[in-house]
């Protein structure tokens, strides 16, 4: 490091020790997110070995001042001081690395000494805990630096911290910070945590078994308590001895299934299900017991899960049990294991199964023996089922991809169903957003038409969704005869269709919708969806202004067409709406190279490159050829007309070989061979000349039917030396004025006219430009420019 930067680093510590000594204990925990954020810039100071600094020696005491004072904050004996001493040590440890790290055994101990302190606030062991947990991980990569912290330290930091949790003052933050450091270091330490798996795994199932509703023993978990706990939980099969982890954790997986089996015998009572089982899984009561009393279980012996009692308990309890199912399918394992999709996939059969019925179809049978009320809170309670259920197959899909393509269409039945019949829920519509997003995503390209029917009514619900509501009428009121109906006409108001509207903000609903959209018209096959489920797609991305729905709609246009015969699309109204976007640069203006068709020349080799131009030139002469035959005199045919004009002038490349194609020929074969021979020696020499390209000089004799004279610069003057029988290249079907039907038309005798003009110019080329029979000042030249301008200029 610079010396330069070296002195500005202990500059900043030092400010940054002397600011923590003279600041009092109330400011400390205000000053300590500073001076923790100015410890980034000393991080090269911090970082340097001893033996570095021994030159310097003002270095080193700043360096020593600031870590002492950071150990007499760790025990300081106010909250503050403590509480900054936690924030200052992580961020030290942060930016000097292994330096600091390695020389941070005191402070570990001091940190667990603050988590044991039954005085300090849940925030100060809170951050306690990460300090530790990143001290831990950050020993991983040196394995003398394991055995000198990690090892010694982390018995006592489990310990402490399953106490502290199981403690009346835990605060569900600190459960949280807990449960998050135990899914971190178990995978990593699984022989240290076996010593207290047993005290951990009854935590973990006393949070998992514990009603939102009700508190056990002053106890309530979140949410977010419950999932963490789910993850720790399926993580400590890894504590199994002698590679039994994989056994562990599948039997833990079979229990699971049992117990959520056990809770749906209690729980669906009151309907007859039509389910059977695939997996040979047997009812756990009898049905005559199942029916007396009410719903609830009294413990749950498969997994050690406490009882529950009431519906509306043992409704969540399967919710909790599917979240289970769901980490086992998300974590990872320590060695490879079977996953049991059949018992799964047969436990979401029977849920999909109870479901209230819609449209035409007939309900399930009612259990007369139940309650009506215990019956109407199960239907109220059953989209959330639904909801954690499409969540596991959401993991699935997400984790197996491709390899379950054999389950994923009778699940995607199972799923529309339910959408149809409980898509008031929020939440199912949220998630059948999603889950219909990931089933395109990897099956989309293979929907038939059957299939997106399917699915139709899933797209035009979000579609709808995403549409801006209709101001001019309020759902749930009508008007009649002048007068607003209902409530609100009694107390004399009105709806003002110029008001601003404040309608819930539903942004998770919203997310999913708006990412399904462009799957849906960039997956599926644009020719079997339905012209208005199209329209209502493209409708939808328009009033939204979804820019990634628009590019699909252009990118994957409808073959179907409108009545007028054109082509609809987005294209228009995506450029106008986002100009500058590179994606609709793209598409309007794409950047594709010009690949070039010709041979390829060695460059290395002489031999080849004659041979290459031997052949170039035999190609043109057959392509002349054939589009000399092609131009022949015909009323239908639309080739250009230079092609005729120099057929009949006989000033082509390749004069002589159309005049043998059209008519008989009055050359010997030894004066044809000449003829090639001489060509050939002429071809090199042309294509190096840059008045090849000039428009050819055409008799105007020759011409029949022709103008008196065309308008335009003389090219004679331009370049006269060459001769306008050699010229090997024709001119652009742009600089010649289109031929009239009274020449298109010609008779025999034109033909004839041409023939002889074909022979006699070719006569005259062999010769030499001193012996032509055309005056070049006579040649008028071809141009686009017309008559009536040519005698506007003269005049």
């Amino acid at each position: 490091m610079a010396l330069g930067s070296m002195q500005d680093s202990a500059a900043t510590l030092r400010a940054a020790t002397f600011r923590l000594s003279t600041a009092g204990q109330k400011q400390l925990a205000f000053i300590a997110p500073q001076i923790a954020a100015q410890l980034w810039h000393c991080k090269d100071l911090l970082s340097t070995t001893p033996e570095s600094t021994k030159q310097n020696s003002d270095v080193s005491v700043t360096v020593h001042r600031f870590k002492t004072k950071v150990s007499s904050l760790l025990q300081d004996r106010t909250f503050e001081g403590r509480w900054a001493a936690v924030i200052l040590t992580k961020a030290a440890i942060e930016a000097g690395g292994v330096e600091v790290l390695s020389k941070s055994n005191a402070w570990v101990r001091s940190l667990i000494g603050i988590l044991k302190r039954a005085g300090d606030p849940p925030t100060t062991r809170a951050l306690a805990v990460v300090t530790l947990t990143r001290i831990f991980m950050l020993t991983w990569d040196y394995s003398n630096l394991v055995r000198e912290i990690t090892t010694p330290a982390l018995p006592g930091f489990v310990s402490t911290c399953v106490n502290n949790v199981e403690h009346v003052r835990c605060s569900q933050s600190e459960l949280q910070t807990v449960l998050e450091a135990f899914a971190i270091l178990v995978p990593r330490h699984p022989t240290i945590f076996r010593t207290n798996e047993t005290q951990i795994r009854s935590l973990l199932t006393k949070i998992i078994s514990t009603p939102s509703s009700t508190g056990t023993s002053g106890l309530c978990f979140s949410k977010q308590n419950q999932h963490t706990a789910h993850r720790v939980l399926v993580l400590l099969h890894q504590c199994a001895p002698k590679q039994g982890a994989a056994e562990k954790w599948d039997e833990a997986l079979k229990s699971t299934v049992a117990a959520a089996h056990a809770s749906c015998d209690r729980t669906l009572r009151a309907v007859v299900e039509t389910w059977s089982s695939s997996a040979g899984v047997q009812r756990s009561v009898a049905p005559g017991i199942l029916l007396q009393g009410e719903s609830q279980l009294d413990s749950d012996e498969i997994l050690g899960l406490a009882g529950w009692n009431g519906i509306h308990a043992g409704v969540e309890r399967i919710e909790n049990l599917l979240h289970h199912l769901k980490a086992y399918v998300v974590e990872g394992t320590s060695q490879a294991v079977t996953m049991r999709l059949g018992l799964v996939v047969d436990l979401l059969t029977r849920i999909f199964s109870v479901r209230a019925a819609y449209g035409k179809e007939h309900g399930l049978q009612i259990n007369n023996q139940i309650p009506k009320d215990e019956r109407d809170e199960l239907f109220r309670l059953l989209p959330g089922l639904h909801v954690a259920a499409i969540e596991l197959v959401l993991a699935i899909m997400e984790r197996f991809q491709h390899t379950i393509d054999s389950t994923c269409q009778p699940l995607l039945s199972y799923v529309i169903d339910a959408f149809l019949s409980e898509r008031r829920h929020v939440g199912m519509r949220t998630v059948g957003y999603i889950y219909l997003a990931c089933v395109l995503d990897l099956h989309g390209a293979s929907f038939e038409k059957q299939d997106i029917a399917d699915v139709e009514s899933i797209i035009k619900s979000c579609c709808q969704e995403l549409l801006p509501s209709d101001d001019s009428t309020t759902p749930g009121s009508t008007v009649a005869s002048g007068k607003i109906a209902g409530a609100a006409g009694d107390m004399g108001l009105q709806h003002s269709r110029s008001g601003t509207s404040h309608p819930t903000a539903l942004t998770n609903l919203h997310a999913a919708a708006t990412s399904l959209i462009p799957l849906c018209l960039s997956r599926l096959n644009a020719a079997y969806i339905p012209g208005k489920l199209r329209a209502l797609m493209d409708r939808t991305a328009i009033l939204t202004r979804h820019k990634d729905a628009m590019v699909a709609s252009v990118l994957n246009p409808s073959p179907k067409t409108a009545e007028s015969g054109i082509e609809t699309s987005l294209l228009p109204l995506l450029a106008k709406q986002y100009p500058n976007e590179p994606e609709v640069e793209a598409v309007l203006r794409p950047r594709m190279p010009v690949i070039l068709a010709n041979k390829r020349r060695n460059p290395d080799d002489e031999m080849d490159e004659e041979e290459d131009e031997d052949e170039s030139l035999v190609e043109e002469i057959e392509v002349d050829q054939e589009s000399e035959r092609q131009t022949t005199p015909d009323a239908t045919n639309d080739a250009q007309p230079t092609d005729g004009l120099l057929s009949a002038l006989g000033q082509n490349t390749e004069g002589n070989d159309i005049a043998h194609s059209t008519a008989p020929t009055h050359h010997s074969s030894k004066d044809r061979s000449a003829t090639e021979k001489r060509r050939a020696e002429e071809q090199p020499q042309l294509e190096r000349s840059p008045k090849r390209n000039q428009p050819m000089l055409v008799a105007e004799t020759l011409l029949p039917n022709a103008p008196d004279s065309l308008p335009g610069p003389d090219p004679v003057s331009i370049g006269s030396n060459v001769p306008a029988t050699i010229v090997t290249e024709q001119p652009p079907s742009s600089f010649v004025t289109a031929p009239e039907p009274s020449q298109q038309q010609q008779s025999d005798a034109a033909s004839q006219s041409a023939v002889a003009a074909s022979q006699a110019v070719s006569n005259n080329a062999a010769q030499g430009d001193a012996e032509s029979d055309f005056d070049e000042n006579d040649l008028p030249p071809l141009t686009m420019e017309s008559s009536d301008a040519e005698e506007w200029g003269g005049e």
